[in-house]
C-alpha cells in the first residue's frame, strides 16, 4: 500500500491557494492507493472547503481527511460539536472523502484509524509562571488586560508574573470554536474515540496508521524563544494522545499537523511525522507498506 498524506492547506487563505493548487496537481500525478489529509484545509466557511477537496477529484485512490481546529470554527449561533459530529462528515462524504475521526478504514492488513485530537494544556509551557485559568481562556496575560470581558482573570494578580502582562497572545479558537463543553472534556472525547478505533482494529491487522491534526509528543512543538509564541504551545496538543498510542504495539506510523514545522520524533514503537506545512509551502509525506 502506497499512502500520501499532508495537511494544513488553508485554502482559505489567500496565499495558500496557489500552493494547495500545486500541491493538489502533484499529489493527482502520483500513483497511490491512499491520500490523508490532516486538517486545516479549509476555514469557517465550508464551500471553500468543498473547493479545496475539489482539487482532489482526478486522484485515483481512496481518499481520507482528519479535521483540524480550523474546520471547527463555527458562525455565530452554530454549534462546533455539530459541524464535526454531522455537517463535516457530510460535506467529506459528498466530495469523495472519508472523514476518519467517525469510522476507520482497513485497507488490505493495514489499519487507518484517525482523530483530529484536541488539547488539555499539558503542553503549557510551566517556566512562563502563567496560570492554568489564561489558558482555559485562550489568552495571555497582556491581552486580558487590554479587553473588558476578560478582566475577572485579573481580579487576582499575586500569582501572575509580570512580565506576561506585555505578552497580548491570544489563540483564535477562543473567538471562533463553539463547544458545549470544556476543552478538557473535549480532549477525553476525541481521546476515547481514538482508542476505541485502536482497540477495534487492532486485532483485524498487522499495522495501523494513525492520522492527527494535533500533536501527540511535545518535542515536535517548534522551539520559540518569544514567550508570546510559546504561550501558544499549550493549543498545540496532549501527552494524553502519546501516551495511549504507546498502548497499542501495532499502531507503528502517526502522522500529525498543526504546527507548521517538518519534523519527526520516536517513542518505543511508535513513530511520528509532522507534515510540516506552511501557508507558502505545501509538504506531503509518503508511506510505502507491503
Amino acid at each position: 500500500m502506497r499512502l500520501i498524506v499532508t495537511s494544513d492547506l488553508h485554502y482559505n487563505v489567500l496565499r495558500s491557494k496557489q500552493p494547495t493548487v500545486d500541491l493538489a496537481e502533484e499529489i493527482c500525478r502520483l500513483r497511490a492507493d491512499a491520500l490523508l489529509i490532516l486538517g486545516d484545509a479549509a476555514g469557517q466557511d465550508v464551500s471553500i472547503l468543498r473547493e479545496c477537496f475539489q482539487l482532489f477529484d482526478r486522484f485515483a485512490g481512496r481518499k481520507f481527511f482528519v479535521p483540524g481546529n480550523h474546520e471547527l470554527w463555527a458562525p455565530p449561533g452554530e454549534c462546533s460539536l455539530v459541524r464535526y459530529e454531522q455537517i463535516l462528515p457530510r460535506v467529506c462524504a459528498e466530495a469523495g472523502f472519508h472523514m476518519l475521526d467517525h469510522e476507520p478504514v482497513v485497507l488490505g492488513r493495514v489499519g487507518l484509524v484517525g482523530s483530529m485530537g484536541w488539547y488539555d494544556f499539558s503542553f503549557r509551557p510551566e517556566h512562563l509562571g502563567i496560570p492554568l485559568r489564561f489558558y482555559r481562556e485562550k489568552v495571555a496575560p497582556g491581552a486580558a488586560s487590554r479587553m473588558e470581558r476578560y478582566q475577572h482573570l485579573l481580579e487576582t494578580v499575586d500569582d501572575v508574573p509580570e512580565d506576561s502582562l506585555s505578552m497580548g497572545t491570544r489563540w483564535m479558537d477562543g473567538e471562533h470554536v463553539r463547544l458545549p463543553m470544556d476543552d478538557v472534556t473535549f480532549c477525553r472525547r476525541l481521546l476515547d474515540r481514538l482508542e476505541g478505533q485502536l482497540q477495534e482494529l487492532s486485532s483485524a491487522c498487522d499495522t495501523l496508521v494513525v492520522g492527527l491534526h494535533h500533536l501527540p509528543y511535545a518535542e515536535l512543538i517548534p522551539p520559540n524563544s518569544n514567550p508570546s509564541w510559546a504561550f501558544a504551545a499549550a493549543f498545540l496538543g496532549s501527552t494524553a494522545y502519546g501516551e495511549m498510542l504507546l498502548r497499542y504495539p501495532k499502531a507503528r506510523h502517526v502522522y500529525c499537523g498543526h504546527v507548521h514545522k517538518a519534523g519527526e520524533v520516536t517513542h518505543g514503537h511508535v513513530h511520528c511525522i509532522s507534515t510540516g506545512c506552511t501557508y507558502l509551502e505545501k509538504r506531503y509525506e509518503i508511506l510505502e507498506l507491503d
